[in-house]
């Protein structure tokens, strides 16, 4: 028997209004309804949602104390690819929702934006070029530290 992790099977964020939240990711982000989860009382509080073309879901929950803890924070990236990127500014744009510009990150290009309850969304694109001018030989990231070029290709250049 391996103990292995074989993937992500969803991400879970504490929202203070549900239905609110619920129009913004599906309108922003594209999520498609999968199911909603019935308490007790009655009353719905979760939902989930599938990401398309992610192999992971979304899960929403209403609970407007946690919510107000993840204000500002930035619990996770969604990755992209850089022409994607370009795509996801555009498409901000278009929903009026204000965002970052595309900054050079860690290990590749990034841009941010955040949900109805202050959650930081952010979008990552990995760049192995990148990464190998930002990242020291130990794996460390000095964002103090100016960017070195990154090493030559196959072909000296």
């Amino acid at each position: 028997m391996n103990a292995v992790l074989t993937g992500v099977h969803h991400l879970k964020l504490w929202v203070s209004d549900l239905e609110r939240s619920r129009s913004w990711y599906e309108r922003v982000l594209g999520l498609e309804h999968h199911i909603s989860f019935e308490d007790e009382d009655g009353v719905i509080r979760g939902m989930s949602f599938t990401v398309p073309g992610a192999g992971f879901q979304i899960a929403l929950r209403e609970n407007p104390d946690l919510a107000r803890a993840l204000h500002d924070a930035d619990p996770f990236a969604l990755q992209v690819t850089r022409d994607g990127l370009d795509a996801w500014v555009a498409r901000l744009d278009a929903l009026d929702v204000p965002h970052s510009p595309v900054i050079r990150a860690s290990a590749g290009h990034a841009l941010g934006f955040t949900d109805p309850d202050g959650v930081q969304i952010r979008l990552y694109a990995p760049d192995e070029e990148v990464h190998a001018a930002q990242v020291d030989a130990e794996g460390v990231y000095r964002s103090a530290a100016p960017a070195r070029e990154p090493a030559p290709g196959p072909d000296g250049t």
